[in-house]
């Protein structure tokens, strides 16, 4: 039997009836938080340009475009943009298993094609539920060494991800998840030397797109070649190389724990890359002893953190406010002279304030090898001699050992969808999406939610 095949058995084992029921209350906290942050997302300039290029004007549909004022679009080109939209902003959720955001590629691919199923919430949490645990899965065997060559996960897998929550929801066997997921394959890609720019989303919504693609060619009656995995052509071999994955872990474990409960899904706190986010909260430690620091008063400013988190975050004088997202230099003094970080922050017309200007040349950022990955220390040395030390171990987000509350998921779904929807109907979106229950059709919450909004 092939690994597609394998793989596709044991992912069909998960529903919603079978699950804990933490795992659906997760499913509905992920979901609002996606659909929240592709909403701020639509102020990225590069949408505009993106659906101007997919001619979304004169290709109708039935899916809606996210924060696209009711505006809906084709099942491929939905998915598409509301994916980029979802990850324009690094504000997704993260795994530290997958090394990247698990939900972005998945939820516009279920989304999309929910309406235009007409499905129940309790089909969408399955699919989601589904295509999580095939992407996360799949990173056990494969990372760390698929990301230290320079893949980006969320997008290489992503795809798979997307995938086989597309087959899930149309009701797909395992047959059909297996060629789906063979067809991905061959739609796999993205790279981190585009970290910092447009393209980056751009990885998210081609997998989203490409995910859902593949499961639609499959019940159209298109084949691939289901042993596309382990070929000596195929993905492990030339995504990681020979010796550098392991396909039995992949494949064990699935009466356990789900990757999405343990060590799970965690929501970001910041709007900002997750690698800099241990050196964020160390610094805001600071802050929180000693309140906001004036940039007069320090003379030097050191961040330690591991090689891989530092490896992409090493951006001393960033050029623009998405290049300001991935660089820890810049983070570190935002939160030392601000005391947050917020959305705002990032315009870039504004992001490089006087008070942080100042700061970064004063700013060493150094690397460690701990055991300990997601390790980060901030240093201050302040003009009177004084130095003050905080240390902080964040894994990408508010994980299952330090969930954000739904108070404070409601916070930052306001934050981002406030100015689309306005406050009062932001908090009312919120709870239509907690309360969600799994009789509900999906295409009827996003008419209340996302489709009437911009």
């Amino acid at each position: 039997m092939s690994f597609a095949k394998k793989l596709s058995e044991k992912a069909l084992t998960l529903s919603v009836d079978t699950v804990p029921a933490e795992a659906v209350h997760i499913a509905r906290r992920a979901i609002i938080d996606t659909i929240g942050v592709a909403l701020a997302g639509r102020s990225a300039s590069y949408l505009g340009a993106l659906e101007s290029v997919l001619d979304v004007a004169s290709a109708p549909g039935e899916a809606t475009l996210w924060g696209g004022g009711g505006r809906k679009a084709s099942v491929l080109h939905a998915a598409m943009i509301n994916g980029v939209a979802a990850h324009a902003l690094d504000f997704d959720d993260c795994s530290t298993t997958m090394g990247g955001h698990p939900s972005a590629p998945v939820v516009p691919a279920v989304l999309a094609l929910a309406e235009t199923q007409g499905a129940t919430a309790a089909e969408v949490f399955t699919a989601y539920l589904t295509g999580v645990e095939v992407e996360t899965r799949l990173a056990r065997g494969l990372l760390p060494h698929h990301y230290e060559k320079g893949w980006h996960p969320t997008a290489t897998l992503g795809v798979f991800g997307a995938a086989a929550a597309s087959a899930r929801l149309l009701g797909l066997d395992a047959d059909g998840m297996a060629t789906t997921l063979a067809m991905a394959v061959s739609m796999a890609s993205g790279l981190k030397s585009n970290f910092g720019t447009p393209v980056k989303p751009m990885h998210v919504g081609q997998a989203a797109h490409n995910g859902v693609l593949a499961a639609l060619l499959t019940r159209n009656g298109m084949t691939a070649n289901v042993e596309a995995f382990e070929h000596n052509y195929g993905f492990f071999n030339l995504f990681n190389g020979a010796g550098n994955f392991d396909a039995d872990v992949i494949l064990d474990g699935w009466d356990g724990p789900l990757e999405l409960l343990d060590p799970g899904i965690a929501i970001k706190q910041h709007p900002c890359c997750g690698s800099a986010h241990s050196a964020i909260d160390a610094a805001l430690k600071l802050v929180a002893e000693h309140g906001v620091f004036a940039p007069e008063s320090i003379a030097a400013i050191t961040t330690r953190t591991h090689e891989r988190r530092l490896a992409h975050t090493n951006r001393p004088e960033p050029k623009s406010g998405l290049d300001a997202k991935f660089s820890v230099q810049f983070l570190t003094a935002k939160a030392l002279t601000a005391g947050r970080l917020q959305l705002g922050d990032f315009a870039d017309d504004s992001f490089m304030t006087d008070d942080v200007a100042a700061l970064l040349p004063l700013v060493t950022s150094t690397a460690h090898q701990e055991d300990n990955a997601y390790h980060g220390e901030v240093v201050v040395t302040m003009t009177g001699g004084a130095v003050l030390t905080a240390e902080a171990s964040t894994w990408f987000g508010r994980g299952p050992s330090n969930p954000m509350s739904d108070d404070e998921l409601r916070e930052k779904f306001v934050d981002c969808a406030g100015a689309l929807l306005g406050e009062k109907e932001a908090h009312a979106a919120f709870d239509a999406g907690l309360s969600l229950a799994t009789t509900d059709r999906l295409d009827e919450f996003l008419a209340r939610t996302a489709g009437s909004l911009g």
